[in-house]
C-alpha cells in the first residue's frame, strides 16, 4: 500500500484514471461529506462488504477516513492486499487533508 497526496488523487480523477475511492467514515459522516466519485464502505463493516463491491481486482483502491488514519487504512488495505488486490493507495490527510487542499466534497457539508 503506498501513500497518495489529495493533491495527486485530484489529478488522477480529472485525468478519468479508473479507479475505486472508498470512504471507510461511518454512514452518517459519508452522508455529511466525502470526496466526488466516493463509494462508503465503512471500516466496522469492510471485512463484510468489501468482496462484493470491489469485484475487479486489476482496478486501483484509493481509501480514507475522516483523518489520516493510519490504523483503519492500513488495516483495510491488508484486507484487500490478502484478497489478492495489488494497486492499494491510502489519502495522506483522509478527507480533512483533501478539504484543507481546497477541494470539493459531496454531501450535505459542501466545502
Amino acid at each position: 500500500m503506498h501513500n497518495i497526496e489529495p493533491q495527486r488523487l485530484k489529478e488522477e480523477m480529472e485525468k478519468g484514471t479508473s479507479m475505486n475511492i472508498v470512504d471507510l467514515q461511518d454512514s452518517a459522516g459519508y452522508q455529511h461529506a466525502h470526496i466526488p466519485g466516493a463509494i462508503n464502505i465503512p471500516f466496522d463493516e469492510f471485512a463484510k462488504y468489501f468482496p462484493g463491491t470491489l469485484k475487479d481486482k486489476g482496478i486501483s483502491i484509493v481509501l480514507y477516513g475522516e483523518y489520516d488514519e493510519l490504523g483503519k487504512g492500513t488495516e483495510s488495505g491488508l484486507m484487500l492486499e490478502t484478497a489478492g488486490y495489488k494497486q492499494i493507495g491510502r489519502v495522506v490527510g483522509g478527507l480533512r487533508g483533501w478539504q484543507e487542499a481546497g477541494y470539493p466534497t459531496e454531501g450535505g457539508w459542501e466545502s
